[in-house]
């Protein structure tokens, strides 16, 4: 019995000691919840960033999936390792680990297993980033954070890179008119430099035309002629598809349509009468 005072005793002691020593302070229950609160109002943020991550990856994948990277690249794969979304895949993978960290510092969080966890801030990141892109949320984050930002790679001034280069036969521009004192087929076409190109597009087809007279920016394949004038033969036109959303049905059909158009350049026949220079644009590559 008095072995069992002693002991309680001594509990008594060790806990007053530690509480002295780590200077332990008595909170009310109010302190309590509202941490919990916090913690849990953490866990909500991170797996919210979580799916604004996946809404933008999302729709940076399905765009790509159509893109017209033939022109621009030798292959898919290295067309890719330029395009993906490394900042926002990177984000996600932040945001889940945090999302863990404070479900674990719940209440309760230390009884579910560290795989429930994780797979359910996935689940919930990889399901509203889901929503978020169908919404057209993906697009419009990354557009408008490439125009607040100037050092936000966003995909259009990526698209914007790939295509304006001369040099390799492509120009991203506005139809200006008809140039004074020439007749057509030769027009003037202003790029994302400023720079005026008197373009040739006797070879574009009717829809081509009907894309670049629209007056809207508009991505050009085609041959540099001379950089003094700034000189340029127009093969195909294309919308810029950072203009605004299209859906996959539109973006699908602009990729076929580029594939045709490749095909129909590379075919006999076709321009008996003309040089037929976009015969010439992109020989060694598949489409």
């Amino acid at each position: 019995m008095e072995s069992e005072r002693q002991s309680a005793v001594d509990l008594k002691t060790q806990v007053l000691t530690r509480i002295e020593k780590e200077s332990v302070c008595p909170h009310s229950r109010l302190f309590f919840g509202s941490r919990e609160c916090g913690v849990w109002t953490l866990w909500l943020l991170t797996v919210l960033f979580g799916a604004l991550s996946v809404a933008v990856t999302l729709f940076v994948v399905t765009f790509q999936q159509y893109s017209l990277y033939e022109a621009t690249h030798e292959s898919f794969f290295a067309f890719a390792v330029d395009v993906l979304p490394y900042l926002w895949i990177l984000l996600f993978a932040v945001m889940v680990i945090f999302a863990v960290y404070n479900l674990r510092h719940t209440k309760n969080g230390y009884r579910y297993p560290l795989w429930k966890i994780v797979g359910s801030s996935l689940v919930l990141s990889l399901a509203g980033g889901s929503f978020l892109h169908l919404a057209g949320v993906g697009f419009i984050l990354d557009k408008q954070m490439g125009v607040f930002s100037k050092d936000y790679p966003s995909q259009e001034k990526l698209e914007l890179k790939l295509w304006q280069n001369p040099q390799e036969g492509r120009l991203v521009g506005v139809l200006l008119s008809a140039e004074d004192g020439v007749p057509q087929p030769l027009f003037m076409v202003e790029d994302e430099n400023g720079t005026r190109w008197t373009t040739d597009i006797s070879e574009l087809h009717e829809m081509d035309r009907f894309v670049l007279e629209t007056g809207n920016r508009v991505r050009v394949l085609g041959l540099l002629e001379d950089v003094n004038p700034p000189t340029f033969h127009a093969c195909a036109v294309f919308p810029l598809v950072y203009e605004h959303e299209y859906s996959r049905r539109e973006l699908r059909d602009m990729k076929n349509m580029m594939k045709e158009r490749i095909a129909r350049h590379r075919a006999t026949g076709e321009f008996p009468s003309l040089s037929r220079k976009c015969a010439q644009i992109l020989p060694n590559r598949t489409f």
